[in-house]
């Protein structure tokens, strides 16, 4: 069954690998966070947001009740972000041509360091029109790159849209 479901895998990412990366300096942007409470520890650089939580850096937003967003002292730049919701949702521009990635589930960690994104609990990941649902998705935002199992009874379920051809002269 896994190797059924790294098949599927390597064939969704020959599909659309290419056509998944990031936008560069998103990263770089400054982090802006709205929600109805807020409480930052200093000594640990780590804050906790609650209640209809919505962030936004550079095209990244993510929509969330709960958000914890851990710091790293010596560099001071955001190093994870822990987000959960009935669903927790993530989207990213992806290229400059407007392609947006986009993403929920239960719980949303979002590795800054790492670009890596972990959905966990009915997780769904979708980028032009192709989509994958599991109960756990480790997405590689910087190479495009995923991984996919359900935990709990199912299958994972996903739906790859032909590539268009090309027009002859």
């Amino acid at each position: 069954m896994k190797q059924l479901i790294n098949f599927s895998a390597l064939l969704t990412l020959a599909l659309i690998g290419q056509y998944t990366y990031a936008l560069p300096d998103d990263t770089n942007k400054p982090l802006e966070i709205q929600a109805d409470e807020a409480s930052f520890d200093q000594n640990t650089g780590e804050a906790i947001y609650k209640g209809n939580v919505f962030i936004k850096q550079g095209s990244i937003e993510i929509e969330a009740e709960y958000l914890r967003v851990s710091t790293d002292q010596s560099s001071r730049k955001f190093t994870s972000l822990e987000a959960s919701g009935t669903p927790a949702k993530f989207s990213q521009q992806v290229d400059w041509s407007g392609n947006i990635v986009i993403s929920k589930g239960d719980e949303i960690h979002y590795s800054t360091s790492e670009s890596k994104l972990e959905i966990m609990g009915n997780g769904y990941l979708s980028r032009m029109q192709n989509s994958i649902s599991a109960d756990y998705i480790l997405y590689m935002i910087d190479d495009g790159t995923f991984n996919a199992e359900k935990k709990d009874t199912g299958r994972v379920s996903m739906t790859l849209q032909p590539q268009a051809t090309k027009a002859t002269k």
